[in-house]
Formats: structure tokens, C-alpha cells, sequence
């Protein structure tokens, strides 16, 4: 009996033990413009999380939480025109991520998967 009882409190904070993102990943967002890779690195405090976006127009700052498997971000665009919050949002399953962004009017689809 009391074996089982360790067993299910260790299965429960494993459970409840929030997910690490931090490290580098590979990332993808895709636009009616086509696809685009970039680096994405993360740190992680707790829920919330910062890094940079590396992107072939720059690197961009990010800060955003992860609640559970729910994660969301914004990327902090100083591109040509006026700087602005493109905000990000998905599901993280493991190694890997997916999602929404929202860049003004147009919408895509992005995901990531961790480095190796």
C-alpha cells in the first residue's frame, strides 16, 4: 500500500513539474510569402520565458509564458516600419511546437523543434 501511494505522488509532481523550453530550436513560420526558418533560443523562469528570434532580417526579442502545454509570445518587430508586438501562440508536445501568429492583418502557422 505504501509503495503504491510513493508511486502515485511521484507519477503526480511529475505532472505538475512544468516543462523546460530553454535551449535552442529550430523554427518555421510559414506566410502568404512562403516558408521561413530562424533560430529560436529560450530561457525559462518558472512559466515565463524570454530569448531572441534569429531571423535573416535580425534578431528580435521575445517574452511570453507557458501554462501546461499552452505556450505564447511576442516577438518584438523593429523591421522597416513601425516597431510592433507580433504575438504567437501553440501547444508544446515534447521536443516539439506549433502554432498561430498574427502579424498585423495576415495570419500563419509556426513550429519548432528542439536542436540537437
Amino acid at each position: 500500500m505504501l509503495r503504491r501511494l510513493i508511486l502515485l505522488l511521484l507519477f503526480a509532481s511529475a505532472l505538475a513539474w512544468p516543462a523546460d523550453l530553454s535551449g535552442s530550436w529550430n523554427f518555421k513560420a510559414t506566410s502568404q510569402q512562403g516558408e521561413h526558418a530562424a533560430r529560436l533560443t529560450l530561457a525559462q523562469d518558472g512559466e515565463k520565458i524570454t530569448g531572441t528570434l534569429d531571423t535573416d532580417r535580425g534578431e528580435f526579442k521575445i517574452e511570453g509564458t507557458l501554462k501546461g502545454d499552452q505556450i505564447r509570445f511576442s516577438v518584438q518587430y523593429t523591421g522597416a516600419d513601425a516597431p510592433r508586438q507580433v504575438p504567437f501562440s501553440g501547444k508544446l508536445e515534447g521536443d516539439r511546437m506549433s502554432g498561430q501568429y498574427q502579424a498585423g492583418e495576415n495570419t500563419g502557422n509556426w513550429s519548432a523543434e528542439r536542436s540537437r
